[in-house]
């Protein structure tokens, strides 16, 4: 995960019941309990290496490489785990794309929770995971932002919220997104679409598993107060007054139209490597 300071990490987000479920619920998938060597790809703070050593503590001899590009994110984790610090676990800060080149030997398992869709040049990623796992091993992921992520009945509350955060902003600090600071786009595949980049990877999907999520409001407030997706929804607009700017347009609509969840819906897909 990309957490370009600790004040706009994606730590709180992580933290929360419900985003813990959803990746417990692809543990459960990827059968992970038996295996020795196993890669938490885009390991952010730590919360799925948690999850990750509580399914392989009664395995013998076994490692966990937990991987992250940013340094700040690292650090937090190692501090998150520091009770467990007789585990087995090596921190490397290193790009997904470059995994062949940071891990050496094969590995049993690779998980790459809710980030696969940041990497723009998807084929490379999975070239170099497949070079990264023994034959026979898995590759398991899951995203939330694909194609059908949004069920019907929830886009009228993204349209409000959207509307109502870019109007906050606009009245309370005279400020708008600057358009040429977009980041950049990034193309949303469907559920086919992964399974069919997979298969031409070399891989086999053995379990496409679509989760329907009720997101509390702490649940957009917190991934308000996160770098990527302030800067995704509010180019070039300061972190502090885009954050506030989201978190309280999202607090007004949920008041109002007295929500108690939005669906959302999470892709999880496990594939075997041949």
């Amino acid at each position: 995960m990309n957490t370009k300071s600790e004040d706009y990490s994606f730590s709180k987000f992580a933290d929360l019941d419900f985003y813990r479920r959803i990746n417990s619920r692809l543990l459960d998938l990827s059968n992970i309990q038996d295996q020795k060597r196993v890669i938490d790809l885009g390991c952010g703070t730590g919360g799925v290496t948690r999850l990750v050593l509580d399914r392989l503590q009664l395995c013998r001899d076994s490692m966990i490489y937990a991987i992250d590009h940013s340094a700040s994110a690292i650090k937090q984790a190692v501090s998150e785990l520091d009770e467990r610090r007789n585990a087995a676990v090596r921190f490397i800060q290193g790009d997904a794309t470059s995994l062949a080149d940071k891990i050496k030997e094969k590995v049993d398992a690779v998980i790459y929770c809710n980030s696969i869709h940041y990497v723009l040049d998807k084929e490379k990623l999975l070239h170099e995971i497949k070079q990264s796992l023994r034959p026979g091993g898995t590759l398991s992921f899951n995203t939330s932002f694909f194609d059908g992520s949004h069920p019907p009945e929830s886009q009228e509350f993204y349209r409000r919220w959207m509307m109502r955060s870019l109007r906050i902003l606009k009245r309370e600090y005279g400020l708008r997104p600057v358009r040429s600071d977009k980041v950049t786009s990034r193309k949303h595949l469907s559920a086919n679409e992964y399974s069919d980049l997979l298969v031409s990877q070399g891989f086999e999907v053995t379990n496409a598993d679509l989760m329907e999520v009720d997101v509390p409001l702490q649940g957009w407030v917190d991934i308000s107060g996160y770098s990527d997706f302030i800067e995704g929804v509010m180019p070039g607009v300061p972190m502090d007054k885009a954050s506030s700017s989201l978190q309280q347009g999202a607090s007004e609509i949920y008041n109002e139209k007295d929500l108690k969840s939005v669906k959302r819906h999470w892709l999880g897909i496990v594939a075997t490597s041949l």
